[in-house]
């Protein structure tokens, strides 16, 4: 069975789907993924948080318990994306790509460049303007190679970033 869920969909991934997560978050998409998550705790933050479960394992759709899924067919992460995109009618924007931490999925923050100035090698200090944290885990962020090396995976795999 799945029902619908109003608003925009959040998500909780299964242990197969790190990847998949990951690039939902790089687009902006607030999904829980925790690599040793056992199928008991994913379906409880599911119900607990009103999420759809992305999955590959069909016995836990089975389950009486799940109420919101997308049985995720391709073991491909570029496939698993469109499928999710294309199922909930998402896309990806240039507002909110990157909004996210890829790691803890907290909605990131503009610092201030000179507070950061210690936690960032020096170069890269003097060479951008701008910098972000995750004040769950801390961790920075800036425009460097590592979001257009995103891009160019994004675009080879079929996704498009409106504006």
């Amino acid at each position: 069975m799945t029902a619908e869920i109003t608003g925009e969909p959040r998500f909780v991934c299964d242990d197969n789907l790190g990847k998949l997560a990951r690039y939902l978050r790089v687009g902006g998409f607030d999904t829980v993924f925790d690599s040793a998550i056992d199928n008991s705790r994913l379906i409880q933050i599911s119900l607990d948080e009103t999420r759809h479960i992305l999955t590959k394992d069909r016995r836990l759709i089975e389950r009486r318990l799940v109420r919101y899924y997308h049985l995720i067919e391709s073991d491909r992460w570029p496939d698993q994306l469109r499928s999710v995109l294309g199922r909930f009618g998402l896309e990806f924007r240039q507002g909110r790509i990157f909004s996210r931490c890829l790691e803890d999925n907290a909605l990131i923050q503009v610092v201030d460049r000179e507070s950061i100035k210690n936690r960032v090698f020096p170069y890269t200090f003097e060479h951008h303007s701008e910098f972000f944290h995750c004040p769950v885990c801390l961790r920075v962020y800036w425009a460097g190679t590592h979001p257009e090396a995103i891009y160019k995976r994004l675009e080879r795999a079929g996704i498009t970033i409106l504006d």
